[in-house]
């Protein structure tokens, strides 16, 4: 086995020493929903999803509104600013931007700090919208903390701060990886292309003469 092996397979054990240490439970039989965070928290979000909208209607979804806040909070932000201020992954942000302008949400323009980026702002429609949808937010937000104990609120939030540092610094880990990955790829391009083609030489072989 060699290096590269032997370090993949040791941090496949360690991975399944961990998991049986979190979850407390054997790791055959039937997957319980119940006891998955993974589904859990994806409940959480429903739940969430479901408050906000009754709230604050269809006019805006928890998503928009959480793009429309983190562009007020710092005007001028571009694209992959706000991938990472909310975790909206780049596809989706990048409708939800077309979107938005076409609804008079946002506007963009070019950035002056970077040629290839757009800075966006809260247009007025968009400032009219998040101040609407403000307080009723609030009110979700305190709906969800209701339907836990006092005592567990601030640990509840302790613990989802935690995550979503987790997640945040996985995703500027990954995001530096895949810029260092590219640039490892452009210089091998580069080389492959400086590499001078190699010729056939020697010379061609006649056929025998009858």
């Amino acid at each position: 086995m060699n290096a590269h092996a032997a370090a993949l397979s040791s941090a496949h054990v360690l991975g399944r020493l961990k998991m049986a240490r979190m979850t407390d439970g054997p790791e055959s039989g039937p997957y319980r929903l119940e006891d998955s965070p993974s589904h859990l928290l994806h409940r959480a979000e429903q739940l969430a999803a479901d408050r906000f909208a009754q709230l604050v209607g269809d006019n805006v979804t928890l998503r928009q509104f959480a793009v429309l806040a983190a562009i007020q909070s710092s005007p001028g932000l571009s694209q992959s600013d706000l991938v990472r201020a909310t975790g909206v992954d780049r596809s989706t942000m990048a409708d939800m931007m077309t979107r938005m302008e076409k609804r008079g949400w946002i506007t963009r323009a070019a950035s002056s700090l970077d040629a290839r980026a757009q800075s966006i702002r809260l247009a007025a429609d968009g400032a009219t919208m998040l101040a609407a949808a403000t307080n009723h937010a609030r009110a979700a937000d305190a709906a969800i903390l209701d339907a836990l104990p006092r005592t567990k609120r601030r640990p509840f939030l302790n613990i989802l701060t935690k995550l979503s540092k987790v997640s945040v610094e996985a995703h500027a880990k990954a995001e530096k990886e895949a810029k260092r990955q590219a640039k490892r790829d452009a210089r091998e391009k580069a080389k492959a292309e400086k590499k001078p083609v190699k010729r056939e030489s020697g010379r061609k072989h006649r056929g025998s003469r009858s």
